[in-house]
């Protein structure tokens, strides 16, 4: 699959838009790892087949060019490695939530802090952004160290703020402001 990248990373990662060429590497990535996905993720038991993700890719599309979300996938190599994208703009305070996945094989690689740092890298560069935000279920503590590592800040604790699969999760909220990012990307290494 040659695909032209949204975002390069480095050599080796990439980001891409939705596009109907990734739903089947898409689905295979969320069914290899449904019962882990779905730990987190509230949209895992309503990708039951391909035509589901191409159902969520087209909608994707129709989001990315109306500008009120951005989908995005990660590629290491020709892999379909996870996805991060806005989930939600807030136009009116200049702001945005950002969410990520990545896939249970490719983790403790640095891939999602990578990919993370890029795209909102892109997103204060080319969008009228003053706050990015992060929610992410306490539990989760390897997701939990991305926007650590990224310099956010941890806000505070939306108390089951989170209804997936019959129970509440906690969710921990994380945010880093332009002039913040700006001070930490500017620094070497």
């Amino acid at each position: 699959m040659k695909l032209k990248p949204f975002l390069r990373i480095d050599d080796h990662l990439t980001i891409h838009l939705a596009r109907p060429e990734l739903a089947v590497a898409i689905f295979e990535a969320i069914d290899s790892q449904r019962d882990y996905l779905r730990k987190w993720l509230p949209w895992v038991d309503l990708t039951q087949k391909v035509e589901d993700t191409e159902k969520f890719i087209g909608e994707s599309m129709q989001h990315n060019t109306n500008g009120t979300r951005l989908t995005t996938f990660i590629l290491a190599g020709k892999r379909l490695a996870g996805s991060v994208g806005v989930v939600n703009f807030n136009k009116e305070n200049n702001s945005c939530e950002i969410g990520y996945w990545l896939h249970q094989t490719l983790q403790g690689q640095g891939i999602m802090t990578k990919s993370c740092h890029r795209f909102i890298d892109h997103l204060f560069n080319t969008k009228n952004l003053n706050r990015i935000e992060m929610k992410v279920a306490t539990s989760n503590t390897k997701s939990q160290a991305v926007p650590l590592r990224l310099g956010f800040t941890k806000e505070g604790k939306l108390r089951q703020g989170l209804y997936i699969y019959k129970t509440y999760l906690d969710l921990d909220i994380f945010s880093i402001l332009r002039q913040d990012w700006n001070q930490i990307d500017a620094k070497p290494g």
